[in-house]
């Protein structure tokens, strides 16, 4: 190691500028659910959707969709999906079924299931990792790693593998500056002497090292129609506490009930989605979207924040055809 390869701690002028930036430095990449360099873990059981619901926001990032369609993101981000527990034919087939409802912007997206051939507990296989990422997604934003347990040899459940990774972590996110997105096994369940099952504040393998490691964690629970996500860990007070999500297995979507969302927040969803789209569309497609009364998507229409986006490329039977013209 060098000394030239580290930098000098901060100290005097340079660290009251530093001090003073500090809340700027930290973004929404996601308002209310991704930030800029912090680490973020969703745990659940195997088969629960976590992998579903991972590639679903890997695709909505690349494409600067709002996540869940409710969550806005602040514009199309470069993502890397590490897909490690199986053949990236998985991802691939189900960001084909995605495909048919949301456009796929393939410059911004990078997948591979390569490196799960590394065992990050040797430093060697360390740093060719992080060259990895560097080499196939550079200015990589966000780095999806599902899961994580195949990067490192014995599993996350000992002191010595969990303590290995939570380095990888930080050297990853110190090279690359990007966000991270884990997904994570939980633990087997236990239950009290009625049969009762224990709620968990930590609920899967590795978690003393973990929850050190990550920013912001969630626990997945299945319900009926879909999955919530549980906020287990919030370092910085910006993440919501509950995500209640309905799924679609004709898409492979989850979202947002309709109905938790404002009027508002629904159009500017389907606006977004139109804008990448570039696909025009009436009155009537708005409706059946977002499903709200005649009377109130005309006031909505007619907000300038919403009117001044929109263009009218033509007149079909009185009824007039839009496309989205700015960014939202």
């Amino acid at each position: 190691m060098l000394l030239s390869n580290i930098p000098p701690a901060l100290t005097g002028e340079p660290l009251l500028e530093q001090i003073h930036k500090a809340k700027e430095q930290r973004k929404a990449l996601v308002e209310g659910f991704l930030y800029e360099k912090t680490i973020l873990m969703v745990a659940a059981s195997p088969g629960l959707g976590k992998s579903t619901l991972s590639t679903q926001v890997a695709i909505e990032l690349a494409a600067g969709l709002p996540v869940f369609g409710a969550f806005p993101v602040i514009k199309p981000l470069k993502v890397l999906y590490c897909q490690n527990e199986r053949p990236q034919l998985e991802f691939l087939e189900r960001a084909e079924v995605i495909s048919k409802t949301y456009p796929i912007v393939a410059e911004n997206l990078t997948i591979t299931d390569s490196y799960k051939l590394f065992n990050l507990l040797k430093e060697d296989h360390l740093h060719a990792f992080i060259k990895c990422v560097m080499r196939d997604c550079p200015g990589v934003e966000v780095i999806f790693l599902d899961p994580i347990y195949p990067l490192v040899s014995g599993g996350l459940s000992k002191d010595e593998p969990a303590s290995a990774f939570v380095k990888a972590m930080s050297l990853l996110q110190h090279f690359t500056g990007a966000t991270l997105y884990l997904n994570h096994h939980t633990t087997k369940p236990t239950h009290d002497m009625d049969g009762r099952q224990i709620e968990k504040d930590d609920p899967y393998y590795g978690s003393s090292w973990l929850k050190a490691c990550v920013t912001g964690s969630y626990a997945m629970k299945e319900t009926k129609g879909g999955v919530s996500l549980h906020l287990k860990k919030d370092n910085y007070s910006c993440l919501h506490k509950t995500i209640h999500l309905e799924y679609d297995g004709s898409t492979e979507l989850s979202h947002v009930p309709n109905d938790q969302l404002p009027v508002g927040d629904k159009l500017k969803s389907f606006l977004k989605l139109k804008e990448v789209d570039k696909k025009e569309f009436g009155f009537n497609d708005i409706r059946d979207a977002i499903g709200c009364d005649i009377r109130t998507l005309r006031k909505q229409l007619a907000r300038k924040e919403i009117f001044d986006t929109l263009d009218v490329t033509s007149t079909k039977k009185n009824k007039s055809v839009y496309k989205v013209k700015v960014v939202l």
